[in-house]
């Protein structure tokens, strides 16, 4: 309660301090080399990434794919950016790199943009990734090792900064804004090299943040509901598949940045978050009362 009273700044100045003290085994300016497992792996992937504006956060996203998405197949979906940043930024890396741009003139949110960019993938597994996230060296193999492993499967989804479901590490999240991508690729190094190999948890559904699900799955089952907004599309899907048997499975030993609140427009503030929290809140109880009735 004593917290509720601190002024905001006061707590600005102690969040910067104690993501500071988390982070200084961590370097700042270190590249990182991704093994030949990871490159491996990468190439079951097509990773579709809906991009609306945010091109702060967009352009880390993209540069991350560009040093280590490997082999995997990149689609972006330019879903009705204003900005000319943007653009820009998209059409660098489709230059760049060769990815696959599709382009809406007008924005169509995030469900109908995935469903857009997962009908042009062509690999074995989808990953459904926000802008406001950084790849790392261990983003795939683990992922692709748990698919593997049992095709009752559906849909995987690898530890990160920021989620709704248990898939977050608290240091990471404390300091999700403060590490630059060197920090945040030295992290993940350490983070997945304390996991177990098979260090694998069921969950009800896995966070959107970046969705990895069987391409045979998402089309069985006609991927998101395109009825949805920008939230709860993942965890209405993740319902269904329950329901016919099937397992989502977070996989502890693959890293993925998530920043959180910060694609699809920009960076939100903190009232807009905690607006967004509670429709997403009386959404996910709609659905879980739902099945509590049925």
């Amino acid at each position: 309660m004593i917290r509720k009273y601190i002024p905001e700044p006061i707590k600005e100045v102690y969040r910067w301090m104690r993501a500071s003290v988390s982070s200084v085994d961590l370097n700042k300016s270190m590249e990182f080399a991704q093994s030949q497992q990871e490159l491996e792996a990468s190439k079951n992937f097509s990773v579709i990434v809906p991009i609306h504006d945010a091109p702060e956060v967009a352009s880390r996203c993209l540069n991350s794919l560009s040093c280590y998405g490997g082999d995997a197949e990149i689609i972006l979906v330019n879903d009705g950016s204003k900005l000319e940043e943007t653009t820009k930024l998209i059409n660098h890396f489709q230059q760049k790199d060769v990815w696959q741009v599709l382009d809406h003139s007008k924005a169509h949110g995030h469900s109908l943009s995935c469903e857009a960019g997962g009908k042009l993938a062509s690999r074995k597994y989808l990953c459904f990734l926000n802008s406001d996230t950084v790849i790392t060296p261990w983003s795939w193999a683990a992922i692709r090792v748990v698919f593997e492993s049992d095709s009752n499967i559906a849909v995987v989804g690898p530890s990160t900064s920021w989620a709704w479901t248990g898939q977050s590490v608290p240091r990471a999240m404390h300091c999700r804004w403060h590490w630059n991508d060197s920090q945040i690729w030295n992290f993940a190094q350490k983070y997945v090299a304390k996991q177990p190999p098979k260090s694998w948890v069921d969950l009800p559904e896995i966070s959107g943040f970046a969705f990895f699900i069987r391409r045979s799955v998402w089309e069985q089952f006609g991927g998101f509901d395109t009825n949805l907004p920008n939230y709860g599309n993942e965890t209405e899907l993740c319902r269904r598949l329950r329901r016919q048997g099937l397992r989502m499975v977070w996989a502890k030993n693959s890293y993925i940045h998530h920043f959180g609140q910060a694609s699809f427009g920009g960076v939100m503030t903190r009232d807009q978050i905690r607006s967004k929290r509670v429709l997403a809140k009386e959404f996910i109880d709609s659905l879980q009362s739902e099945d509590t009735d049925n």
